[in-house]
């Protein structure tokens, strides 16, 4: 592996069924050997719709890239269907935008503040995703006092 950023990596792939609503896509060549390691963050063009992600193996024989259902939706396309895919590895630091409320809260309770910044990015962003998600402003600010509730009980995930 080279310090230098490859060229993206443009090829087409099948929509497979995770199970639970999920979808994924295989990598169709040696991750390890074309980025140096195996588990891979990576920028992605999924039929021109941007995400990020990373490159895992989750119980498969390669290496996969996980499909949101709203990037399904945005593109028409479900379990089955042919999409065209660009990668490219995402050396960009990843950070989560706390929303104010949520970052008041985190501040008023530092177990819950202390646990948040040790959780990986793809953990405070479902954090984050689950309270913005709320369409009331009481469900939002019971989703914040819950978000704070399990931090400070050592929960990773909600």
């Amino acid at each position: 592996m080279t310090d230098q950023p490859l060229a993206p990596i443009s090829f087409q792939a099948i929509i497979e069924d995770s199970g639970n609503g999920g979808a994924f896509i295989r990598i169709p060549f040696d991750v390890q050997g074309v980025f140096g390691k195996k588990r891979v963050k990576v920028k992605a063009l999924i039929d021109g719709e941007p995400y990020r992600g990373s490159l895992v193996r989750m119980g498969t024989d390669c290496e996969i890239l996980g499909i949101l259902k709203s990037i399904r939706e945005k593109i028409g396309k479900g379990i089955g269907d042919t999409v065209e895919v660009v990668l490219e590895e995402d050396r960009a630091e990843r950070l989560v935008q706390v929303p104010a409320d949520l970052a008041r809260a985190l501040t008023e309770n530092p177990p819950a503040l202390d646990l948040f910044k040790k959780l990986s990015y793809t953990h405070q962003k479902e954090y984050v995703q689950w309270v913005e998600d709320a369409k009331k402003l009481e469900t939002r600010q019971h989703r914040v006092k819950k978000a704070i509730d399990l931090l400070t009980q050592g929960n990773k995930t909600r």
